[in-house]
């Protein structure tokens, strides 16, 4: 027989393990409100690679610390790129290293706007590749002897950054109060918009669109 002590912690097992995976919402159920930072909705993923969105200061200072990694790493382990998706400040040399032990793979990246190849090389297990990044933009990670392997890097010289949700979705968070220039990347060139925005203090909401 169950107990009356026993019951009651099935029971606060069950509503704190539904409340664990729930979003966080407003008395009325809603999505609770943006506290801080600048959101808004960018267009939706393209070839499933979604939306880069980028602030650059015109007035505002940036923040110490706040910036891209200095030093890039991108790993080859389990079939897959790891992070399949990473951002790279403009004019630095990416890592690329195979942590497979015994599977051999390549790297090759390609500018995503015209295809053109920037490197291509072979990374046996334990190996280093470097590459250099010159140019901004995006940029597809390819494995030639497996192709189920795929990755994604944007180049920029802008501090904040974040990728968008595949259906557009952003926030970008710890940006001072100020000027900046939004940029909006899309591997849909049409679907790219650049503005000036003027954040202020708390939640900045930006509308975003095709440059005009």
């Amino acid at each position: 027989m169950i107990t009356r002590r026993l019951l009651i912690a099935v029971l606060a097992a069950t509503v704190s393990s539904a409340c664990d995976g729930a979003p966080r919402s407003g008395d009325n159920g809603a999505e609770a409100p943006v506290e801080e930072g600048v959101f808004g909705t960018a267009p939706a993923a393209t070839g499933g690679v979604p939306s880069v969105v980028t602030l650059t200061p015109l007035t505002a200072p940036t923040p110490s610390g706040h910036a891209v990694d200095p030093s890039p790493l991108m790993d080859q382990f389990g079939l897959a790129f790891s992070p399949r998706r990473l951002v790279v400040p403009l004019g630095s040399t990416t890592r690329f290293t195979n942590s497979e032990g015994s599977l051999a793979h390549n790297v090759r990246v390609r500018f995503a706007d015209d295809g053109s190849q920037l490197f291509s090389g072979d990374a046996s297990p334990g190996t280093t590749l470097e590459v250099d990044f010159m140019k901004e933009g995006g940029y597809d990670v390819l494995c030639d002897m497996h192709p189920g392997m795929t990755a994604f890097i944007y180049v920029t010289a802008a501090p904040f950054h974040v990728f968008a949700d595949v259906d557009g979705a952003f926030l970008v968070t710890g940006v001072p109060e100020g000027q900046y220039t939004l940029d909006v990347w899309n591997v849909d060139a049409a679907a790219r918009s650049k503005q000036s925005i003027v954040v202020g203090p708390g939640a900045t909401e930006i509308v975003t669109g095709p440059s005009r």
